[in-house]
């Protein structure tokens, strides 16, 4: 099952990577940076020409702690949220350069980011664009930190769906057989 990915490049993100590419530079993506907007609707269009929102909105900032390729024209920078961060909702999610370029954006559900033992976060953002990860001189897979749950997740339903229509076709012979008994 794949995720369709939904954040977009800014305008200022798409000039950026234009300049960098020109300069044979790099990328230089510095953080994420998670707000909360009131009233945003995840489902709405996003705005490439979207600015930082306000510091009064901007609820927790952290630097990548990783980055990887997907393949040669999608990368993915991530941030891993610890269990001592919080607490806070965020609804938008932003990739920022070092020179403080609004690179890409997204929109969330509320997400809901509370300190404590086993409430870790892990956020990452995806782009796709042609010779990415040369541009973002980015050498490692994503591969190696990244984990795709989905098949181990589909097993797990499959056989949870095995064992309810078993369990659920013994109860019916039973209640024949308990039926039938009572019949005679």
């Amino acid at each position: 099952m794949t995720q369709a990915i939904t954040g977009i490049m800014t305008n200022a993100g798409k000039s950026y990577i234009t300049t960098r590419a020109l300069q044979n530079s790099g990328l230089d993506v510095k953080e994420l940076v998670l707000a909360n907007i009131p009233n945003l609707n995840e489902s709405a269009e996003r705005n490439p020409n979207e600015s930082m929102p306000s510091t009064l909105q901007i609820v927790y900032r952290r630097n990548i702690d990783t980055s990887g390729y997907v393949d040669s024209n999608t990368v993915a920078w991530a941030v891993i949220l610890e269990q001592d961060v919080g607490d806070f909702d965020y609804n938008w999610i932003g990739l920022v350069t070092q020179d403080g370029t609004l690179l890409a954006i997204d929109y969330l559900p509320l997400q809901r980011k509370r300190q404590g033992v086993n409430n870790v976060h892990n956020r990452s953002f995806v782009l796709k664009f042609a010779a990415a990860a040369a541009l973002a001189r980015i050498t490692i897979p994503a591969q190696s930190w990244m984990f795709d749950y989905s098949p181990q997740i589909d097993q797990i339903k499959s056989t949870l769906v095995s064992l309810a229509v078993s369990q659920i076709n013994t109860m019916t012979r039973h209640i024949k057989k308990i039926y039938k008994e009572n019949q005679l």
